[in-house]
């Protein structure tokens, strides 16, 4: 595959950015390891004003925003180390426990009425999905080895996805009525998060050089596997992303040597990142979700 390197910048993360035209209808979530304990939190999208959304004494983490059932879904353990997937809804708190959490790697559709998830045997690992109600299973991959990571495209007519199947990770597609599979990238790097655009035009992935320490890049790429342009070229990695509701940014956990793993924004326009986080605290796995949800 040709690559057409479009980097938009090269340089240290930095906590410098315009006020002007920041979106006002989303704010980000994400988890933060306060006193040994996972959390989530909501912060605005310059990082000043920062509310804490759990208050388990066991881990919450991995939080979605779902559009079907206007609810934040997230995974949660108790003190006991009991999995759940809970339900939140933000203006009032409430919380509702989703069945068939014992399901791997749990992901809700879009539209809330489909659950995705992986099976493994001695063959691999394979992608299915099942109505919430843990009814109707389908296997979706049928080559063996790895296939993951997986995210459906907000119509549901497609499933982005990670597999080995050639060898070593790449990214592919499946077209979610016919099962057809397509190889959007093809070469010597490693593929690993992966995250639609708003329209469901383009792809966010973040790729690195194998190494026992990756540095890991952001990548963008159309859906018909055209349009490949680098996104970040930093010493540090950039993982666990997020394209925002607003499709103008790209929300990440990086990690420096100097600050630790927190939460970043890049603006897709002109490559200008934003530190949302701060303190002496690890911070990961952020999430878009509607200002009009609180």
């Amino acid at each position: 595959m040709e690559l057409f390197v479009g980097v938009l910048l090269a340089i240290i993360f930095s906590a410098c950015s315009g006020e002007n035209d920041l979106p006002t209808n989303e704010k980000l979530v994400y988890l933060k390891n306060n006193a040994n304990n996972f959390d989530l939190f909501t912060s605005d999208l310059l990082g000043q004003w920062e509310d804490r959304l759990t208050t388990n004494r066991g881990w919450d983490w991995s939080p979605r925003w779902n559009a079907g059932l206007e609810k934040m879904v997230y995974y949660s353990n108790d003190t006991t180390g009991d999995f759940s997937v809970l339900a939140m809804r933000l203006n009032t708190g409430e919380v509702d426990t989703l069945p068939n959490a014992d399901l791997l790697n749990f992901k809700l559709s879009p539209s809330g009425e489909y659950i995705y998830y992986n099976e493994e045997d001695s063959l691999g690992r394979s992608i299915w999905r099942c109505k919430l109600d843990g009814t109707a299973k389908e296997r979706l991959t049928e080559v063996n080895g790895y296939n993951g990571r997986f995210e459906v495209k907000k119509d549901e007519s497609q499933m982005a996805f990670i597999s080995d199947r050639t060898g070593q990770n790449e990214l592919f597609l499946m077209n979610l009525r016919t099962k057809e599979v397509k190889q959007l990238t093809d070469d010597e790097m490693i593929e690993k998060y992966i995250s639609w655009s708003p329209s469901g035009k383009q792809i966010a992935f973040t790729m690195a050089a194998p190494s026992d320490d990756p540095k890991w890049d952001i990548y963008m790429i159309n859906a018909d596997g055209t349009g490949l342009v680098q996104l970040t070229k930093t010493p540090y990695s950039e993982q666990e992303i997020a394209w925002s509701l607003s499709g103008k940014k790209i929300s990440f956990h990086g990690t420096t040597a100097a600050e630790g793993d927190h939460i970043y924004t890049i603006d897709i326009a002109d490559g200008k990142f934003t530190k949302i986080t701060s303190g002496d605290y690890y911070h990961g796995e952020p999430a878009w979700v509607p200002a009009s949800a609180f």
